[in-house]
């Protein structure tokens, strides 16, 4: 091969390199460019060959480089350029490109220059940064979190907290890093907690931790709380991971505890007033009856009329001890979970419960199959119909009830054209006792607040909606569509 056939061929070859090429010689000019070089920086060859090397750097790093270019013709070897710096190149417009640089001695007829390759690397660059980007968004939200936050690899071994693990717990971040997760938890449920890890980590889930049992966590000093607990898995670059909320609910069970022991209070109370005002009560009507036979011989109108009031007065003493007890009896959630057809159910309340002559009742009821407990939907459905009927200030009227369905709940809507609720009366009419209106004597007050008390208790809401200065008002009541009790039938 000649001397001019091996030059061409290194020229083709230099050419074709996938990254930017330059040779410069011992004085640190530029001898030789390649077609990818020409591309990155912009330039002509002929704008570079005979130039100082710097030409293509950035103007700050343009007067300590040529005693760098020296340094190395007086130890050549291959070698990286800047190793653990970040390096910067210039194009011709001026735009910085960070750059990598390979620089290699090659001996020439010449005499020794050096070849560098040079390769953009602005695209990983901006990846790193977005990565980085990134992490401290995850960081700062994971610190945000109103929740504790713990990270675990697949070896159970915590990798990550927040500040509210080190103060729900009582242990510094340096403290948990690396430990195993049991650390967390009281030392008799560490034993077969490994286990339970594994078994996610087979088949990994977002989903809360424990349904239907009361998890516990341990702080620093053995002390123990209860929580809740989500868990999420999470595919990091260096493996599946696990991200654990935890939320301290002590307070929420303290509450739940006080307004279970109320909850029994208040029903030892109801049966034990009912069990001592009936027999008296009854007793009472009895003599009034007796009174009512002994004067039938002698008719005294004024006394009859007394004794019809006090007959009156005895049977609403009667009826408030019922409506108390079922108050009482309305917190209670044992009752069975069973699919129902809701425009069955609201005919059937319809027919056990008919409305008075004049009223027109129109439905509409999408045809539902839920699962719920019959017996509390259907006491609130003939507690809100009979309200929107004895409250109506009309001999005649018009009911209307529609059920939705909302995916978790369906919703009921009961709503009437009577003269609607006055605003500042709205919120009062769920408590016990309570009515619209002051003058309202149809009413014990007791309905409505056992019917709020039902739908609570199952974990729903009722609201009302009554607009000033127009007539009408519509209630409505969520409810969950719960998961059938095993053994359910239909309704």
């Amino acid at each position: 091969m000649s001397p001019s056939t091996h030059q061409d061929h290194f020229r083709l070859v230099v050419d074709a390199a996938p990254t930017g090429i330059v040779m410069v010689d011992p004085n640190g000019q530029i001898v030789l460019v390649n077609r990818h070089l020409l591309s990155l920086f912009g330039y002509s060859e002929s704008d570079l060959m005979g130039q100082p090397v710097e030409i293509l750097l950035p103007q700050r790093i343009r007067a300590t480089h040529p005693g760098k270019v020296r340094a190395f013709f007086s130890a050549p070897s291959n070698r990286a350029m800047g190793a653990g710096r970040d390096l910067y190149a210039v194009r011709i417009d001026g735009r910085e490109i960070p750059v990598e640089i390979g620089l290699t001695p090659v001996d020439t007829e010449g005499g020794l220059h050096v070849l560098a390759t040079i390769v953009d690397i602005t695209e990983r660059k901006n990846a790193e940064k977005q990565r980085a980007r990134s992490r401290d968004q995850f960081n700062a939200v994971v610190e945000a979190a109103p929740a504790g936050i713990v990270m675990v690899d697949e070896n159970a071994r915590i990798t990550l907290v927040n500040c509210q693990i080190e103060s729900l717990f009582g242990y510094s971040r340096e403290d948990l890093i690396g430990q195993p997760i049991e650390i967390l938890l009281p030392t008799r449920m560490r034993m077969a907690h490994p286990e339970k890890v594994r078994s996610f980590f087979t088949n990994p889930t977002t989903r809360a931790m424990g349904a239907g049992r009361d998890l516990y966590a341990a702080r620093f000093d053995g002390t123990e709380f209860p929580v809740e607990i989500g868990l999420s898995p999470i595919d990091l670059m260096d493996g599946r991971q696990v991200l654990a909320t935890i939320v301290d609910i002590t307070e929420r069970k303290k509450s739940e505890l006080r307004v279970l022991r109320a909850n029994e209070g208040l029903e030892q109370f109801v049966y034990v007033a009912s069990h001592d005002l009936r027999s008296p009560l009854r007793g009472i009507a009895d003599l009034l009856e007796w009174i009512k036979e002994d004067i039938e011989s002698t008719p005294n109108e004024k006394a009859l009329a007394n004794i019809a009031r006090a007959t009156l007065r005895v049977e609403r003493l009667e009826r408030l001890i019922d409506d108390l007890l079922r108050y009482a009896r309305a917190g209670a959630v044992d009752a069975e979970i069973m699919p129902i057809n809701l425009q069955t159910l609201v005919t059937q309340v319809l027919e056990l419960q008919p409305l008075r002559a004049g009223f027109e009742v129109k439905l509409d009821i999408a045809p539902i199959i839920v699962h719920a407990a019959r017996t509390p939907i259907e006491t609130v459905l003939r507690n809100l119909i009979s309200n929107a009927v004895k409250h109506h200030d009309r001999d005649e009227g018009v009911i209307t009830i529609g059920v939705r369905d909302k995916g978790k709940y369906f919703e009921f809507s009961i709503g009437d054209d009577g003269p609607g609720i006055p605003e500042h009366a709205q919120t009062r009419i769920f408590k016990l006792f309570q009515t619209a209106t002051s003058t309202d004597r149809q009413s014990s007050g007791v309905g409505l607040a056992v019917s709020k008390r039902l739908v609570e208790a199952h974990g729903g809401w009722i609201a009302v909606e009554s607009a000033a200065a127009q007539r009408g008002t519509t209630f409505r009541f969520i409810w969950p569509n719960n998961q059938p009790n095993k053994g359910g039938g239909q309704s």
